[in-house]
C-alpha cells in the first residue's frame, strides 16, 4: 500500500472534513462522495456490505474507492470517459489514449538482465492414473501390461482432473515433486510406468513420457511472456501517473473521521469536525 508523508498529503491538498456537508467522505473538484457511495463499492468488489467487512479490508478498498473517482474525473475531463463510464472503463480508455509501446530491443535488455529466471531444471513430462481402489488399480495395470496406450487407460479408468487429457500432469522437476515420489518418477525410464502406488485417496500409477534436460528458455520462447510483462508494468505506470496528475489537479478532501472503522491508508491525514 502507498504511504505519503504529511508534507507530500498537504501537497496533495487533503483536506480534514471541516467544510464538508454532514455524510459527505470525499470531494473531488466539487463532486461529492458519500459514505453510502463507499459502502455501494465495497458490495459490488466484495459481494458483502462495508459492515461485513474488517478495518484492513476496508482501508485497502477505500484507498481504491478514492483512487478510482479520482481517475474516473480525470478521464471524463478529458474526453476519455463518459458519465456513465466505470473505473475499469476509464483506465482502459487511458490507456488506449496512450497504448504502451514495447520494442524489440525492451524485450531483448529484460531478457538480458533476468535470464536466470529462465533457466529451467532437468523435467518429465509426467501422465497418471488415479483410481479409487485396488481392484480398479489392478485393472489399469493389467490393460497396461496387455499394450494399452497409457493414455487411453487414463481416460478410462482415472477419476482424476487430468483423465480426459490422457492423465497429463505437465512438466514436472524433483523440485515439484514430493521426495519419495520424485524418487519414484525420476527413476523411471521413458514410456515406462510405475508400480502401484497407494495414496491417501486411492492408487496412482505415474508414466514417465520422457525426460527434459535441464535449459535456458530462449529468447524467442521467452518473448511472449516478456512482452505481456512488459506491457502490464507500464500499464500500471500510466495509471499512476494519471493518477498523481488527478491529485495535483483537483481541491481533494478526505473526511477521515467520519468512517465507521479504524482506517490506516495514505489518506489518514488527522480530520477535525
Amino acid at each position: 500500500m502507498r504511504r505519503f508523508s504529511a508534507g507530500l498529503l498537504a501537497v496533495l491538498g487533503l483536506a480534514c472534513a471541516g467544510g464538508l456537508p454532514e455524510g459527505v467522505v470525499v470531494r473531488i473538484g466539487g463532486e461529492e462522495r458519500s459514505y453510502e457511495d463507499f459502502d455501494r463499492y465495497v458490495m459490488r468488489v466484495l459481494d458483502v456490505g462495508a459492515s461485513r467487512s474488517s478495518s484492513e479490508v476496508l482501508s485497502r478498498l477505500f484507498e481504491r474507492f478514492v483512487d478510482d473517482e479520482l481517475l474516473l474525473r480525470w478521464a471524463r475531463d478529458r474526453g476519455l470517459a463518459d458519465e456513465a463510464a466505470t473505473s475499469h472503463e476509464a483506465a482502459a480508455s487511458v490507456l488506449e489514449a496512450s497504448p504502451p509501446e514495447i520494442s524489440s530491443i525492451d524485450v531483448e535488455r529484460y531478457y538480458a538482465e533476468h535470464r536466470s529466471d529462465y533457466q529451467r531444471p532437468a523435467r518429465a513430462r509426467l501422465h497418471q492414473i488415479l483410481v479409487e481402489d485396488r481392484a480398479s488399480a489392478e485393472l489399469a495395470l493389467a490393460e497396461l501390461e496387455a499394450g494399452v496406450d497409457f493414455g487411453e487407460v487414463a481416460r478410462i479408468r482415472s477419476i482424476g482432473p487430468s483423465a480426459p487429457d490422457g492423465g497429463f500432469q505437465g512438466e514436472l522437476s524433483r523440485e515439484d515433486l514430493p521426495g519419495a515420489l520424485a524418487d519414484v518418477v525420476f527413476a523411471l525410464e521413458e514410456g515406462e510406468w510405475s508400480e502401484l502406488l497407494e495414496a491417501d485417496y486411492g492408487f496412482r500409477i505415474f508414466q514417465v513420457e520422457r525426460f527434459l534436460p535441464d535449459e535456458t528458455l530462449s529468447l524467442q520462447a521467452a518473448a511472449p511472456s516478456i512482452r505481456s510483462w512488459l506491457i502490464a508494468e507500464r500499464s500500471e505506470a500510466l495509471i499512476r501517473q494519471a493518477l498523481e496528475e488527478a491529485r495535483r489537479e483537483y481541491n481533494l478532501q478526505v473526511a477521515v473521521s467520519r468512517l465507521p472503522f479504524e482506517y490506516n491508508g495514505p489518506y489518514s491525514e488527522p480530520a477535525a469536525e
